[in-house]
Order: C-alpha cells, then sequence, then structure tokens
C-alpha cells in the first residue's frame, strides 16, 4: 500500500511539475508544432534502453506494446534498427496491457517501433 501511494505521489508530482513548468503534453496527432515533450500511444512495441543502441541494454523495465503511452521530451539519432535511426528520450511509461501500470524511469525507446517517428518531425524537439 505505502509503494502504491508513493508511485501515485510521485505521478502526480511529475504532472503537476510538467504543467507548472509550462510544458504540454499532447499527442502525436494532435500538433504539428513543437512542444517540450510528448504523450505518445505506441503503435507496435518498444524496449527502453540505457542508450540509443541494443547493445546498452534495457533499463529494466517490462517492453511496451502496442496500445501503451510514453512521454517522450526529444529525439536523437542512434542504432538504424531497420526503420531509420531516430530514437525516443522517454521519462514516463504507462502500461495499459499490465493493468495501467505506470513508471518514471529515462532511458531511450526506438522511434520506428513508437509510433513510425512522426513525432520527431515536429512534435517534440531535437535533443
Amino acid at each position: 500500500m505505502r509503494g502504491k501511494l508513493r508511485r501515485r505521489g510521485a505521478m502526480a508530482a511529475v504532472v503537476a511539475a510538467l504543467s507548472a513548468g509550462g510544458m504540454v503534453l499532447s499527442t502525436a496527432s494532435a500538433s504539428a508544432a513543437a512542444s517540450a515533450s510528448a504523450l505518445l500511444r505506441v503503435e507496435v512495441g518498444a524496449a527502453v534502453f540505457n542508450g540509443r543502441n541494443l547493445a546498452s541494454g534495457t533499463v529494466g523495465v517490462p517492453d511496451l506494446w502496442s496500445g501503451d503511452v510514453l512521454l517522450a521530451t526529444c529525439w536523437n539519432t542512434g542504432e538504424n534498427l531497420g526503420g531509420g535511426n531516430r530514437w525516443y528520450l522517454t521519462v514516463y511509461e504507462r502500461y495499459n496491457h499490465l493493468n495501467g501500470l505506470e513508471l518514471t524511469v529515462t532511458g531511450w525507446t526506438y522511434a520506428p517501433y513508437v509510433d513510425n517517428s512522426a513525432a520527431s518531425n515536429g512534435t517534440i524537439t531535437h535533443c
């Protein structure tokens, strides 16, 4: 119970900080204007990595499945896994396939597996 309250409190603090700081949460299709961060719905599935390549290894959280959500703050280039070389800096994950589990782990997700790199074309900025 205590852990649940801490996680909920931490998430509330993150949302409040983003709102107070003027950061805009949006879906990738909501606006083409650049924003400080974007809440993206995962289309295919993605893991969260320590760096922008497979060799860096994952950060130790579950893989994101289609329909899960992540918060990306910016994008950068890295290893090309067959769909391009763009990666999102991810700071929040909501696992709808795991009953809405929410985590605030920072790492990199391969953009083509999230939204076919759509947010890197103007929704979020280059890191």
